[in-house]
């Protein structure tokens, strides 16, 4: 993994000018079924990812329901056909080109570790739909819209978590009863603080203040519930997590528990997704409120009428600076538990239990042992090294071009936006972040030693992440895993 083999700076136009032309060229399904599936590598279907676009979504329209929970300031569920059984996306409107085009990246770059996450495009025509002005130039990012997922809080609290904790345990015990009794509770104590309104009388500013202590309470019982899950699913939690450093995403929790979270596939298998890209890569944190109060839902969660009110709490796990654009080139000794750049850190601190006591300072011998537990932490990180080392410059610097491209190509919508990087320079760092962040997890020995214990599991990965990376490097990786 040497980051500096790198194609040499400006020859990123010509190396890719045919994928971009077929980027424009390449209009989304309108049909009943998507050309893609909903999660790539994960679906089943083996279509190809969908070019970047930006597709014309000026024939969509808004999808209304009774049980639609898509529909914010910021995020609009819709369709580009009236059928029932329609294609559906998640449109989310962005502060500018560059936030768009850096939210599509990180998604990719994301998939591109086999994990489960929405596949994404970039749209435009959707002004009139989100707020009834003529904008054709606006850039929005569209994803699949999945309506077997269900934000990692909510999960918590509701049957499926209780049957896997009840399940791992031979019955499920006192304290966990109790906080999931008490996080109902909680969420009912809350409906009416939606509204704006409460059993006594407490103004609009109280009631707010109220809410942001009962989101906070309630996700107090939420992570008591999280901490008593199997390994298994503490390993899918820790791989979203470690995937997070990599692309710099401090908002993965967020204040409702919900950037993250549970998609059952059509199998009805469950798997964690990260469906919020908004904060990687340097992006800052965006906090979308009106002079209300009324905030933002999660792209792939239920609309909330309220944010609980910033500031709030402000627990030791959050002394860092979460607004920060730092993406540095490397991630510094310690990172693997350190929640302080995370806008809600606290929240995943469930998410670091195990990582916490992983350290490098031990024996080959030790890391052998230790990697013979599949469910263990030595064996979850040395398999985010494989997955982490499996992706190379060659496929990634296509998407950082075609994003470049578009975000110079647009006029940015505000001060924060910053300039878009060259892609062979935004690529070295992204790399140079992989190579110190897999020897955070134990190095590229740990990496064969994982994939020679696990030869089946590495195989259901390269099949994951075959779709994102260049057929030469897939060929090449399963030609070394044959004759290893």
């Amino acid at each position: 993994m040497d980051i500096n083999a790198y194609p040499p700076g400006g020859t990123s136009s010509c190396r890719f000018s045919t994928a971009r032309a077929q980027r424009e060229k390449a209009p989304p399904e309108t049909g009943p079924l998507a050309t893609f599936g909903p999660v790539t590598g994960h679906d089943g279907s083996g279509v190809p990812l969908p070019p970047i676009g930006p597709h014309d979504f000026s024939a969509a329209r808004p999808v209304h329901d009774a049980v639609s929970t898509v529909a914010t300031l910021e995020t609009a569920r819709m369709s580009l056909t009236p059928h029932a059984n329609a294609a559906q996306y998640v449109v989310r409107a962005c502060p500018d080109a560059r936030s768009a085009t850096q939210s599509w990246f990180a998604s990719r770059l994301c998939g591109a570790l086999g994990l489960a996450t929405p596949t994404a495009l970039l749209v435009r025509g959707c002004s009139l739909a989100f707020d009834g002005t003529q904008a054709p130039e606006r850039l929005y990012l569209a994803t699949t819209y999945l309506p077997t997922y269900e934000p990692l809080g909510q999960w918590l609290e509701g049957d499926a978590a209780w049957r896997v904790i009840d399940g791992v345990r031979g019955g499920v015990d006192e304290a966990c009863r109790q906080a999931r009794a008490e996080a109902h509770e909680i969420g009912r104590q809350m409906a009416p603080l939606v509204a704006g309104v409460s059993s006594g009388p407490l103004g609009a500013c109280d009631a707010m203040k109220a809410y942001g202590a009962a989101v906070m309470a309630r996700n107090d019982r939420r992570a008591v519930l999280c901490r008593a899950l199997p390994d298994v699913y503490q390993c899918a939690l820790e791989r979203h997590y470690i995937a997070a450093l990599w692309l710099g995403n401090r908002d993965l929790c967020n204040a409702f528990m919900g950037n993250i979270g549970v998609w059952r596939d059509k199998n009805d298998l469950p798997y964690i997704m990260t469906v919020d890209f908004n904060t990687c890569l340097g992006l800052r944190v965006q906090r979308v409120q009106d002079d209300s109060g009324e905030g933002v839902a999660l792209p792939q969660g239920p609309a909330l009428a309220s944010m609980p009110p910033l500031g709030a709490r402000r627990s030791p796990l959050r002394t860092g600076c979460p607004d920060a654009t730092h993406y540095d080139a490397v991630i510094p000794e310690g990172a693997l538990a350190d929640l302080t750049p995370f806008s809600h850190g606290e929240y995943c601190a469930p998410f670091v239990r195990r990582l916490s006591g992983l350290t490098s300072a031990v024996d080959g011998r030790t890391v052998l042992d230790e990697l013979k537990n599949p469910t263990g932490v030595r064996a979850l990180a040395a398999e985010m090294a494989y997955r982490l080392g499996r992706i190379d410059a060659s496929d990634i610097l296509p998407w950082a071009a075609d994003a470049g491209d578009i975000a110079r190509a647009l006029p940015a919508c505000t001060a924060d936006a910053g300039v878009a990087e060259h892609p062979d320079s935004q690529v070295h760092r992204i790399l140079s972040r992989r190579d110190s962040l897999v020897a955070l997890l134990g190095g590229t020995r740990a990496a064969q030693a994982w994939e020679r214990l696990y030869p089946m599991r590495a195989a259901a990965i390269r099949a994951q992440q075959a779709p994102f990376l260049t057929p030469e490097r897939n060929a090449s990786t399963a030609s070394t895993a044959a004759t290893s």
